[in-house]
């Protein structure tokens, strides 16, 4: 509690304050001595100080012993502290805006620097939609759900499984940066670890204790998945291709090519997939290198480019010329390690013009 105390006047006599040197001065005239008694001292309410106002009183003091220089120095303090403390969070906002800027900044040497503008995303995945319930046995969607989420598989990034079953593979075509850095982790890739690795899940996943029942009877999801992972190495040489002249992937030209959209249908040959007569596709060096890599895979029995390669080259010649491809190709005859043969294996899938209109419409870019 606090408590109060007044102050009160204190009259005196000056005459027996007064000394007789100045007695004598006011005498002789050199000085003049007030006699008056001197003014009521203002009335002032003290408060006893309590703990913790110490430092309060003190700074109290302080104040009122210089008054002027005081006065100035805490006006200023006082300013900047309630700037400061009023807006913090606009001051930090501030800062992340100036961070996300791509405006480029200046330095105090006048020198501009480029903004860096960081793009991350996740990368894509196969059969990212629901795989449905259309299966002859429950070991199916099972083999499909361990082989999705192997870690070795997933870091091979496979382009070939992409091309027909990732949503999120179609949505990041439609952005040259973002198909850029997925082409980029896809071909970082170790072919010697995947090609072996994707091999065997397509031996097992047509494995009657997996997925041979649905296989035989040509279920679109497990014909789809077995061409895409049979397809691995060709797939990943042919979208692992470089434009000499530019440093761009082959690939990422064709698929972002609006002048010719239709570029793109020469890699889907490689997953079983026939292109249509009406496609030309641009006659072009990086065109020219596919197919010669498509070439050395389809005198393999298993690939699926042992049945669609030489349509598609001929179709290829007759617009770029004769011997723009190879034609003369034996397709089929080399039969693969531990894999049944093309004879053997059921129709695969063809590139209607109507689905090929449908991919095209999603690989246009916004």
């Amino acid at each position: 509690m606090v408590s109060t105390t007044a102050g009160y006047a204190i009259n005196f006599n000056p005459n027996a304050y007064e000394s007789m040197l100045l007695r004598e001065l006011a005498a002789k005239g050199e000085i003049h001595v007030d006699r008056r008694q001197p003014p009521p001292r203002p009335s002032l309410i003290f408060q006893r100080r309590e703990e913790g106002d110490e430092a309060a009183s003190t700074a109290t003091t302080e104040s009122e012993a210089e008054p002027t220089a005081a006065s100035s120095e805490e006006s200023a303090a006082s300013t900047t502290e309630t700037t400061s403390s009023a807006k913090p969070t606009t001051t930090k906002a501030s800062t992340t805006e100036a961070n996300a800027s791509v405006v480029p900044s200046t330095t105090k040497s006048g020198t501009t620097l480029p903004s860096v503008t960081v793009v991350t995303t996740s990368l894509p995945s196969a059969f990212d939609t629901s795989l449905g319930s259309n299966f002859t046995k429950p070991s199916c969607p099972q083999f499909f759900s361990k082989f999705l989420g192997n870690s070795t598989y997933q870091s091979c990034l496979p382009i070939s499984l992409f091309l027909q079953n990732s949503n999120s593979f179609f949505s990041i075509q439609r952005s040259a940066t973002l198909l850029a850095q997925t082409l980029d982790a896809a071909c970082e890739a170790p072919l010697a670890i995947c090609m072996p690795l994707l091999s065997n899940l397509a031996a097992e996943l047509i494995d009657d204790d997996n997925c041979g029942a649905d296989f035989s009877r040509e279920n679109p999801l497990v014909l789809q998945a077995y061409s895409g992972l049979v397809a691995y190495e060709p797939v990943y040489r042919a979208t692992c291709l470089k434009n000499a002249e530019t440093g761009t992937y082959c690939f990422s030209d064709a698929v972002l090519n609006q002048t010719n959209p239709v570029d793109f249908y020469t890699y889907y040959t490689a997953i079983g997939m026939t292109m249509p007569p009406a496609v030309h596709p641009t006659c072009n060096q990086c065109l020219h290198d596919t197919m010669e890599i498509f070439a050395s895979y389809a005198g393999t029995d298993n690939q699926p480019l042992a049945k669609t390669y030489l349509s598609c080259a001929n179709q290829i010649d007759a617009t770029c010329g004769v011997g723009f491809v190879a034609t003369n190709i034996k397709t089929g005859t080399v039969a693969a390690p531990g894999e049944k043969s093309a004879a053997s294996l059921p129709r695969m899938s063809v590139m209607t013009t109507g689905l090929a209109a449908m991919i095209a419409a999603l690989l246009i870019v916004l």
